[in-house]
């Protein structure tokens, strides 16, 4: 079932080079500009794309940057649309919590087959179930020159779907309202409209508790549900299971876990996942001979476990390049944690966008382990 949309008053300050000005009020009918502020219900949202432009030749790559400040902690997807033909979009990161502040990099990578010209690209961002927008510009050159990145190879297909799905907290009370939410968006990050979403929610004894196969992607490719739990209902880890159909795609399938009451059993959510340096900072682009970081944020809402991070990096045509594993140490309830791993791409790698598949799992899987999250992200690799 979808969310109605509520309408929500809107105070916006257009951003100049240093600073804001121009302050307008009014109601949030269309996609805010770029480099924006927003006051969402009692809640002030900042949510700023910078620069508004960009310029790129023919398989090269721009970059935007992302800031999204909350007046309190709150779950953020983000997801493109419009994204140029031929070109792939990657946020680092594409979701995570905005603890007061939440930071990350749009890069849109082209191909010599982008045609030239002026492209208008919507960020979008989905802060605790309620959507932003942001409009930039991007500009393909008309040019006979190209970059060293411009060879590259994607293992994304505009046919193919890709979806994230999580719920608006990690652990609930009885008589809660449940919220749904996620984004859809093909091979090539640019979200998918009007994708068929079937959302199923079981309890800790596989019992169903909610189904839905009516639910429908948005314009911006982002969906909503809900359901709410029984005065006593069971407690324990619930699993969300997510799928995704649309005429000429791929079908997609994911799923998340939430905690009702206190749980017995490890109950483990990757919070984001992301590539960067070693330092921690995030990073979309790399060179060859680079070393890449991967880091993953892990929050523990069941038991405590002792588990397992794995890391499966698959090379632009689909095949796997790395499988690298992390022995965790003992994760107490309710603890975050931040681990890195790293690799570097070593001959001859094949130039273009890398997928990142991060698990945890509870044990080795030869012990008799068992995944318990997993999440992705992406990378350029350019010459």
């Amino acid at each position: 079932m979808r969310l109605p949309t509520r309408l929500q008053t809107v105070t916006a300050l257009l951003a100049l080079l240093a600073g804001f000005s121009a302050l307008q009020t009014g109601v949030l009918l269309s996609p805010v500009s770029a480099e924006s502020t927003s006051t969402l219900g009692a809640n002030q949202v900042i949510f700023l794309v910078q620069p508004s432009a960009n310029t790129v030749n023919p398989g090269g790559f721009a970059k935007f940057d992302v800031r999204i400040i909350e007046s309190s902690t709150a779950h953020v997807f983000l997801v493109a649309s419009g994204v140029p033909p031929g070109s792939v979009a990657i946020y680092t990161p594409s979701v995570g919590v905005a603890n007061l502040e939440f930071d990350s990099t749009l890069t849109i990578l082209t191909s010599p087959n982008t045609p030239p010209g002026n492209y208008i690209i919507t960020a979008v961002a989905i802060v605790n179930g309620e959507e932003l927008s942001g409009l930039v510009t991007l500009q393909v050159l008309a040019t006979t020159t190209v970059t060293s990145s411009a060879n590259f190879t994607t293992n994304g297909s505009p046919a193919s779907l890709s979806m994230v799905v999580s719920t608006d907290r990690p652990q609930y009370q009885p008589n809660s309202i449940i919220n749904i939410l996620g984004t859809v968006s093909d091979g090539t990050g640019n979200a998918v409209a009007d994708a068929t979403v079937s959302i199923q929610v079981d309890g800790p004894t596989g019992v169903e508790l909610f189904y839905t196969n009516s639910v429908h992607t948005d314009s911006a490719g982002t969906f909503q549900a809900h359901t709410s739990l029984a005065a006593n209902p069971p407690t324990g880890t619930y699993t969300v299971f997510a799928s995704a159909t649309k005429p000429n795609y791929s079908n997609v399938a994911t799923r998340a876990t939430f905690v009702v009451g206190q749980s017995t059993s490890p109950s483990v959510i990757i919070k984001t996942v992301y590539a960067g340096d070693s330092t921690g900072n995030p990073a979309s682009t790399f060179t060859v001979g680079e070393t890449i970081w991967v880091w993953v944020v892990i929050e523990n809402i069941g038991s405590p476990f002792q588990g397992v991070v794995w890391i499966q990096v698959r090379d632009p045509n689909g095949v796997p390049v790395q499988i690298q594993i992390l022995h965790l140490a003992r994760i107490n309830s309710g603890e975050t944690v931040k681990e890195p791993l790293a690799f570097i791409l070593v001959g001859q790698p094949t130039l273009g966008v890398y997928t990142i598949n991060a698990l945890v799992s509870d044990k080795l899987i030869s012990q008799g382990g068992t995944f318990l999250a997993s999440s992705g992200t992406q990378f350029v690799l350019v010459g």
